[in-house]
């Protein structure tokens, strides 16, 4: 008799047994449709046996295979397998939860039926000048001939303007599927390489098989064009290339210049497809249709039967760590997964992580170094602006307001950067100080006043201003500190001709709104930009010349040990978009703490001293990159029981897992820097080690130990392995 071992969307660490009918052909990588309870679940086969360690009779059986095709082959399996016992997360988060939506609910796995678009036969008829997406759109159709519906999303264009054009009458869809895949065309580079961009090439080129190499450069130094240059090689040997960026906003700007450069099918993947174009970019790298996948963190574990080369582009940033369910890095898998395909991968960062570099000084990884710009212009020198005493404008000081009023009358465009959303962070009273705060978190609103609502930024709620004081009465609620919608408000109002735009969270909430303001930045529509991280790193705008820091103090005094790594490579990042072509750029940093020893290091001698500085500082106080790290993470909506499963889960460790793994420790347990959100209590238990595989299996056992033992089950505990933050 066979049996299927499947893994199945429930919160258990184990597969579960399902006899195979006679007659039906499942094999493992296929998705299967099994009875769960009173429930029908589709699940998915990990492995196939002969015999199981439950009674036969008590087995059900599969009742459906989806699948004339495993999904996945064993290399695949392999490294998905690796995920589930890394992390040591339940097998249904990494073969069911990572699969796209339509694939999970047992859809066939085809490719979605999606219009085709071409111009009509009266397609003379002329687009009003006013309607400039229409328009563009309208001359994209003419250039390009028929293009399918995900094609010209993926250039810019949305549902809504295609729609308006239909209406028109002056384009029709094709009774086709989609496009046929393109054939692999390949434009010459029009740039002339610079020495470090061809040392960098030969290097990696140098290398048969698994590498890894770090690709440290300079902003502006054309790491883009050295991955291109890399490509087209791996592409031109028929093999596939999978690209990953740290965010949505970087994606319609790389997948521009991947354009331009080659004619083939690209998969895009990222958060903002509907399941239709996610499913439909999952199956083209799936079948090898899509010679390059480009996404942000998921896609790291998109199938690709012919993988030639993984980049992954500003290695360092955090978002490619995973903060809920299954909590990997993105980076690390990526890794992971080269060494299995056996295929080079290229880390790209301007500021590498500690964790990297200390790999590339360790010879794991080869370390390739970009030290000048493509352009011969140098990066800025960021100047400090110290504000102690000085009357500030919108959080903005005279000598800043004077720079932005110079760069801007000169034509140039000019970038504010505040890593704070919203009107102001905080509502206070002016006569006693009371703070409005949110109750399930202990930590205050955020104003926001175009919504006339005040938001907590931890756990979502929304309530409306308070019209008077708590705790005195008074009706004297002003706001306080500044945030991006006050500081475009501020400019709005002061310079209207520069036309300011604010880019944050809260300005591009629909589908398109971001591509539509980098591309108006881009051509020129603003000459003032507001934003947070989200246009810190990756765009190129070649009239930017000045960027402003507003604040950048908070991270000097974190419990965070990551904050001043993560300060110092945000910085580097945001001064690294002014002046990246003729035009020279300058950056102004605004503080209060203008002596301080990491500014001073950061400004005088650059990112790789402060680096060397922070390892050695990590290494003295067994820190990581030199020591590994686990957090359980424990949450509890009354904190006195949480508090009773902690003093007994350290009682557990202490007594029946640590003496089995000597080397590994309980560090702290303590409450999290955040302590109360969204109504519980949480506390966190870090554990560290020298020895990665000694950690991995006392975790392994502590969960076993946590999962039998009853007064776990009166808290909610997460794992989290290669924690980034404390929080």
């Amino acid at each position: 008799m066979a049996i299927a071992q499947i893994a199945l969307a429930v919160p258990l660490r184990r597969l579960f047994d399902y006899r195979i009918p006679e007659g039906m052909t499942c094999q493992v990588g296929m998705r299967v449709s099994v009875p769960f309870g009173r429930q029908k679940l589709v699940g998915f086969i990990v492995n196939i046996a002969e015999h199981s360690e439950y009674p036969e009779n008590k087995l059900k059986s599969v009742l459906t295979c989806y699948d004339l095709q495993p999904l996945m082959n064993s290399a695949q399996m392999a490294m998905l397998n690796w995920l589930c016992q890394y992390y040591l997360c339940p097998p249904g988060e990494v073969f069911i939860n990572l699969l796209p939506k339509k694939l999970k609910q047992g859809d066939p796995a085809q490719l979605v039926e999606e219009p085709v678009w071409q111009l009509s036969l009266n397609a003379q008829a002329s687009v009003p000048n006013r309607a400039k997406q229409q328009l563009a759109l309208f001359e994209y159709l003419k250039q390009q001939g028929c293009q399918a519906e995900s094609l010209l999303k993926q250039a810019g264009f949305s549902k809504q303007i295609i729609n308006q054009l239909e209406k028109k009458q002056l384009i029709k869809p094709l009774d086709i599927l989609s496009q046929p895949a393109k054939p692999l065309n390949i434009h010459p580079s029009p740039y002339q390489l610079h020495p470090q961009q061809q040392d960098a090439i030969s290097a990696v080129e140098s290398h048969v098989g698994f590498k890894a190499f770090l690709l440290e450069g300079v902003t502006g130094s054309g790491k883009t064009e050295v991955y291109m240059q890399l490509m087209a090689k791996v592409l031109a040997e028929g093999k596939q290339v999978l690209i990953l960026v740290p965010e949505i906003g970087l994606t319609p700007q790389t997948l521009k210049r991947f354009q331009q450069r080659f004619d083939c099918g690209i998969a895009i993947l990222h958060s903002e497809l509907n399941d239709s174009e996610r499913h439909n970019a999952w199956l083209k790298a799936s079948k090898g249709l899509a010679p390059i996948i480009l996404g942000t963190r998921s896609a790291v574990l998109v199938p690709t039967p012919n993988l030639g080369m993984i980049i992954l582009d500003e290695e360092h940033d955090a978002s490619y760590k995973q903060q809920d369910g299954l909590r990997y890095n993105a980076r690390d898998v990526a890794i992971k997964r080269a060494a299995s395909e056996k295929c080079p991968i290229i880390l790209g960062s301007a500021t590498p992580s500690l964790e990297t570099l200390n790999n590339a000084q360790q010879g794991r990884f080869v370390h390739l170094k970009m030290l000048e710009r493509a352009q011969k212009n140098p990066p800025p020198k960021p100047q400090i602006l110290d504000i102690k005493h000085q009357p500030l404008q919108a959080g903005l000081a005279y000598g800043v307001i004077e720079a932005i009023e110079h760069h801007i009358n000169q034509g140039n465009q000019v970038l504010v950067f505040l890593n704070r959303r919203g009107f102001s962070p905080a509502l206070i009273c002016h006569e006693c100080g009371w703070v409005c705060q949110c109750n399930r978190c202990d930590q205050h609103f955020t104003f926001h006043k175009a919504l006339s609502q005040v938001v907590c930024h931890h756990c979502g709620d929304i309530a409306k201003p308070p019209m008077q004081c708590e705790e005195c009465g008074s009706t004297q609620i002003i706001d306080w500190g500044i945030g991006t919608e006050q500081l475009a408000d501020w400019f709005s109002e002061k310079y209207p001709q520069a036309k300011p735009i604010r880019i944050d969270r809260d300005s591009v909430r629909r589908k398109g709104e971001l591509e539509n303001k980098l591309k108006a930045i881009e051509q020129g529509e603003h000459q003032i930009m507001i934003g947070t991280q989200m246009l810190a790193k990756g765009h190129h705008f070649p009239n930017l010349t000045l960027t402003v820091v507003v604040n950048i103090d908070s991270a000097l005094y974190s419990s965070d040990f990551r904050a001043v790594e993560k300060m110092a490579q945000l910085l580097v990042q945001v001064s690294g978009r002014a002046g990246r072509e003729e035009k020279p750029g300058q950056v102004i940093l605004q503080s209060h703490f203008p002596e301080h020893e990491y500014l001073q290091t950061l400004i005088n001698s650059g990112y790789p001293a402060l680096q060397q500085q922070l390892l050695t500082e990590r290494e003295a106080m067994h820190l990581p990159p030199f020591y590994y790290w686990a957090i359980l993470r424990l949450e509890a909506v009354k904190q006195e029981k949480l508090l009773s499963v902690i003093e007994l889960t350290e009682q557990l460790f202490s007594e029946h897992i640590q003496p089995n793994y000597q080397n590994v420790e309980l560090l702290t347990s303590m409450p999290a820097p955040q302590e109360k959100r969204a109504g519980k209590f949480r506390y966190l238990m870090v554990f560290q080690t020298t020895q990665r595989s000694m950690l991995n299996a006392a975790m392994r056992q502590l969960i076993l130990s946590l999962e039998q033992n009853s007064f776990s089950q009166q808290v909610r505990w997460t794992l989290d392995i290669d924690p980034q933050e404390l929080n």
